[in-house]
C-alpha cells in the first residue's frame, strides 16, 4: 500500500509541475495585442563592412505595412495635420525619411515603441534615428546619414521586421 500512496504523490506532484508549467504559456498565448494595426516596437542598428543597418521590429498580428522613403537634403519633414515643418535634431550630411502605412507606435502598454525618439548613432553611413510623428495610421521616422546616401528598404516575416540598408 505504502507503494500505491507515493505513486499517487509522485502523480500529483507531476500533475502540478505541469500545470505551472503549462500555465505562463497559455496566459502568454491568450494576451492580445493592443495595435489595430501593425506596431511598430523598437528600432534597432547594426556596422556591416559594406552598409550600416537600421531594424524595426514590428508586431506580427497583421500584414506587412508599406514604406515609402525619400531623400531629404535639409533634414525637414512635415508630420502630422498641422502642416508645420520640422528639422531633424541628430545633424547629418543628408537625410532619409520614411513613411510607414498602416502603422502606429504606442507609448505605453505591451505593443510600446521602446526605442527612444530621438536616437543618436555612431556608425559610418548611419548618425541618427528619430521618429517624427504618429498620425492617422502613418508613423515617420528621419535618418540623419552621414556622407553615403544609397539604401534599400526591405521588408521581413517570421518575425516581422523592416530593414534599412544603408551604404557605405
Amino acid at each position: 500500500m505504502p507503494t500505491v500512496r507515493r505513486l499517487a504523490a509522485t502523480a500529483l506532484v507531476a500533475a502540478g509541475f505541469l500545470a505551472t508549467a503549462i500555465a505562463p504559456a497559455q496566459a502568454a498565448t491568450t494576451s492580445a495585442t493592443t495595435c489595430e494595426r501593425v506596431c511598430i516596437l523598437d528600432a534597432r542598428t547594426g556596422g556591416h563592412p559594406d552598409y550600416d543597418r537600421l531594424v524595426f521590429d514590428l508586431s506580427d498580428n497583421v500584414s506587412l505595412p508599406a514604406v515609402q522613403a525619400q531623400l531629404s537634403p535639409d533634414g525637414s519633414c512635415t508630420p502630422g495635420a498641422a502642416g508645420e515643418t520640422r528639422h531633424l535634431a541628430i545633424t547629418g550630411k543628408s537625410y532619409l525619411l520614411l513613411d510607414v502605412y498602416p502603422a502606429q507606435a504606442r507609448s505605453s502598454g505591451p505593443d510600446a515603441y521602446t526605442t527612444p525618439a530621438v536616437q543618436p548613432v555612431s556608425l559610418p553611413s548611419l548618425k541618427g534615428v528619430q521618429m517624427t510623428g504618429d498620425y492617422e495610421g502613418h508613423i515617420g521616422f528621419g535618418l540623419s546619414l552621414g556622407d553615403y546616401t544609397r539604401y534599400r528598404v526591405s521588408t521581413l516575416t517570421a518575425p516581422n521586421r523592416i530593414v534599412v540598408d544603408v551604404y557605405h
